[in-house]
């Protein structure tokens, strides 16, 4: 007996969720394939326990391997040179803060994983189910608006991860910047010296990755709110931008 699937209404969004909520193996593999159904079972039994404690279990992975390997003094003192400001400080000045900061990366290398996937997937949970409750009047509950980012999130991660590993060592390099290695960007056909950082800020976010993940967001939300996919391609494309303006901003101001 085939497993039965939601109907779609005439706006493209799910009219119910199947009885039947999936395996949590299933579920994710159809997050890659076909989201809106994956999301509609995903919906019946979200699972959020095992998703973030999966979540955890990445990023935790990812960064003792990333510690084990690194050389934070270098790592530091490269994100610190990209600064033209920085370099106009006194020798003395950037060897203080590079040790706080090889500190601070230390601490945080310990308990950041822990936390920040539970603390990142919240914020953002509550901030989207504001963004479509308000801004748009579908009614998305916080778990369902917690099981799209969770869920969404760990997806990419399962991709992105072992991508960013495989660079770093192919490079024989693991002092690269992880929110750089990936160059599936415009800026892949620039050296970042030769750019404006505030110019390298906007190629920089239309990458790939990126555009998917924001496709991920929109079928789950689309499917919470039985909008189309439309709708919630607004609902989030709209806050990303204004984050791009955010960075760019912050870029022109820090130089």
């Amino acid at each position: 007996m085939s497993e039965p699937r939601p109907t779609a209404t005439d706006d493209g969004a799910s009219a119910e969720a199947p009885a039947n909520p999936g395996g949590f193996f299933s579920n994710l593999f159809d997050l890659y394939f076909e989201p809106s159904q994956a999301f509609a079972r995903i919906f019946v039994k979200p699972r959020l326990v095992v998703i973030i404690l999966m979540q955890v279990a990445l990023t935790l992975a990812f960064t003792t391997i990333w510690f084990q390997k690194m050389d934070a003094r270098a790592f530091m003192k490269a994100q610190i040179e990209q600064n033209p400001r920085a370099m106009e400080m006194p020798a003395e000045r950037i060897d203080a803060i590079i040790e706080a900061q090889v500190r601070f990366m230390g601490t945080w290398g310990r308990i950041g994983p822990l936390i920040a996937p539970l603390l990142i997937d919240v914020v953002l949970a509550g901030f989207f189910m504001f963004v479509f409750r308000f801004f748009i009047a579908a009614d998305v509950t916080f778990v369902q608006a917690l099981a799209v980012i969770a869920w969404s999130f760990f997806a990419r991660g399962l991709v992105e991860t072992p991508m960013m590993l495989s660079i770093m060592a192919l490079k024989g390099d693991w002092n690269l910047d992880p929110n750089s290695v990936i160059q599936a960007n415009p800026m892949a056909f620039f050296e970042a010296s030769d750019v404006p950082r505030w110019l390298s800020a906007i190629l920089s976010s239309f990458d790939l990755l990126s555009f998917w993940l924001i496709f991920l967001l929109a079928t789950g939300y689309s499917v919470a709110s039985k909008r189309s996919l439309s709708t919630g391609l607004w609902g989030v494309g709209i806050p990303w931008g204004l984050m791009i303006c955010v960075k760019v901003a912050f870029r022109l101001i820090v130089g």
